[in-house]
């Protein structure tokens, strides 16, 4: 009973903490137009508020998979959420200089967390670990639609606004310090192996596609409220926009996360969340005022189902801890550092044409080309 108990404690801790590795990001696109303003930023510079932490999140797993082999991924990610909540509060200060301080340092914290959480998921929930994976991609996933919701409502200030997400990180480092508290071993009893499986055809496929399906969903993320609000619509009904793709985006990581137990081939649900990524993102560059509503659902469906997708696939590869957690270090830093440059693109191409079209026709390439990569991948469990 005891260990029941444990298990589900280090359950709840750790869905609770994947719930705190995006409001850092997605709180700030509803709220993207005012910060722009009141700090005299362009829309290339605005990007780079979303895509420092995406660019992070794929230069730090490196060093957290190396440093995790040391002290522990426990104790790291301990770290990790408590960097997220500093990072959060360092908002309040409204210069351009610590809105980015801020989103360098949530992003180092996100980054570290999410890279080693795969590693504890296999070991202390053996087989069960893609399920665990799945269920803490929708956590993140739900994190993600309730900040881009709820911010403009939290404070009259966007710095006030944004800073109150520092509160639930450090609920979550709390919990996972009663749940999981110091590694029983400070590192693996190998010893420190580190690399990332260049040699491998499938890991470089899996690399590409978490790069498409991230640089999707933070481009998106950014953009989408800026796109509606430079036509005319109030931040009331851009919010019902983002509740909308948050929806969205919950229910398909919920079907997705189901699916997981029994399905053997992942192909089909990759494949259809790319597809559908791919028609919102066409609808939005050549009609985004004729249904939005619609696009908001297609690209919330492909970024929700996409995303737990990217993380289950090492799970379905690896078995062994440490060559998962160097697939899963490979996977997020190429796929994160490619990311990276959406939401930084996008906006260029915004300021190049005056208009977001070509922006929107690229993110449906970049879909088209992801479910092409999808055909590749094996179904699970087969060599």
């Amino acid at each position: 009973m005891r260990r029941l108990g444990g298990t589900l404690l280090l359950m709840i801790a750790m869905v609770t903490v994947s719930a705190n590795l995006r409001p850092a990001i997605s709180s700030v696109p509803p709220l993207l137009d005012t910060i722009r303003a009141a700090l005299g930023l362009s829309h290339a510079a605005a990007g780079l508020i979303t895509t420092i932490p995406v660019l992070l999140m794929g230069i730090v797993p490196a060093f957290a998979a190396l440093l995790a082999s040391r002290q522990g991924s426990e104790r790291l990610v301990l770290a990790s959420v408590l960097l997220v909540g500093v990072g959060t509060l360092a908002r309040l200060v409204e210069t351009s200089a610590f809105i980015y301080l801020s989103s360098a340092l949530c992003g180092v914290g996100i980054a570290a967390a999410q890279t080693l959480l795969p590693d504890i998921a296999k070991r202390r929930f053996g087989d069960r670990a893609a399920l665990v994976m799945a269920i803490q991609a929708c956590a993140m996933t739900a994190g993600a639609g309730l900040a881009a919701v709820l911010t403009p409502g939290l404070s009259a200030s966007w710095s006030i606004a944004l800073a109150w997400w520092a509160a639930p990180a450090f609920i979550g480092a709390a919990l996972w310090l009663a749940a999981a508290g110091a590694p029983k071993i400070a590192g693996d009893a190998g010893g420190p192996r580190f690399g990332f499986p260049m040699r491998s055809p499938m890991a470089w496929r899996i690399t590409l596609f978490a790069a498409l399906s991230s640089a999707m969903f933070y481009t998106t993320l950014t953009w989408i409220p800026p796109t509606y609000a430079e036509a005319g619509w109030s931040s009331a009904r851009t919010g019902s926009l983002l509740l909308v793709l948050s929806i969205a985006g919950m229910a398909a990581s919920l079907a997705v996360t189901w699916f997981a137990r029994h399905a053997g081939d992942r192909r089909w649900q990759l494949v259809g969340g790319a597809v559908l990524g791919a028609v919102g993102c066409a609808g939005l560059a050549a009609a985004p005022l004729a249904a939005p509503w619609a696009w908001m659902v297609c690209v919330g469906v492909s970024t929700g189902a996409m995303f737990p997708l990217s993380l289950m696939l090492p799970v379905d590869y690896e078995d062994r801890p440490d060559a998962l957690r160097r697939l899963s270090a490979m996977s997020l830093t190429g796929g994160y550092v490619l990311a990276a440059a959406g939401p930084v693109l996008f906006g260029w191409l915004r300021e190049a044409t005056g208009d977001y079209a070509l922006s929107y026709l690229m993110l449906a390439g970049a879909a088209v080309g992801a479910s092409l990569m999808c055909l590749g991948f094996r179904p699970r469990g087969r060599q």
